[in-house]
């Protein structure tokens, strides 16, 4: 059977719908997803601060050794190996849920912790370009990387470094990305509301004068 040539048919492509919306959002670069990372580090940190602070005048009322407060002060060493120190399982569970209560809500409604609200950027599905269900972000892209640090520290560090360097490809996707199935992308504004898409992103922001997404 032959097919007859019609002058008028639209141009047909193998062009995806996928791949036509890759084009039309621009990945965050790897400097900025490091300055997120870092003023991520430093907000924990200030709750650190104000734990160690309300630890000194706890201490007051508990006494001198109070667990509280050996915990803060414990310090692993490089090659020491963790899997067996119970200090390190409670390091990583109160740093994960200290980094959940500040960042849940933003993680939940826009796939930003404040380092990447701050930056503009934010975590989409690498497929539907939408917002990740925050369980599978936070055991898929956050909690399973901590793994390596009940090895030891130096594990820990090396994982990190390698996590850097695919980073640097031209995908951008690190190994968190990969385990996730996540992207990092540029964005300008981010709604209230919790399961946003990027059309609707779009939308309300077209519906605001400004540009969603660069």
């Amino acid at each position: 059977m032959t097919t007859t040539y019609n002058p008028y048919e639209a141009p047909k492509t193998d062009f995806t719908d996928t791949q036509a919306k890759s084009a039309e959002h621009e990945l965050a670069s790897i400097k900025e997803r490091v300055l997120a990372f870092i003023i991520d580090l430093l907000v924990i940190f200030a709750v650190f601060i104000g734990l160690g602070i309300a630890t000194e005048i706890a201490e007051l009322f508990v006494g001198t050794n109070s667990k509280i407060k050996i915990w803060i002060g414990y310090s692993p060493t490089l090659l020491s190996f963790n899997l067996f120190n119970p200090w390190v399982w409670i390091d990583i569970f109160v740093f994960n849920c200290l980094y959940l209560a500040v960042n849940g809500v933003l993680l939940h409604r826009h796939g930003q912790s404040i380092g990447k609200r701050f930056l503009k950027i934010a975590i989409v599905d690498a497929d539907t370009y939408e917002r990740v269900p925050l369980p599978r972000l936070y055991f898929s892209r956050y909690l399973i990387w901590e793994v390596p640090y009940l090895f030891n520290v130096a594990a820990r560090l090396i994982i990190y470094l390698v996590d850097l360097a695919f980073g640097l490809r031209k995908t951008r996707r690190t190994l968190h990305d990969l385990t996730a199935n996540t992207i990092v992308i540029k964005v300008v504004y981010a709604p209230n509301y919790s399961a946003p898409t990027l059309d609707r992103l779009a939308r309300k922001a077209q519906s605001r004068g400004t540009r969603k997404v660069i």
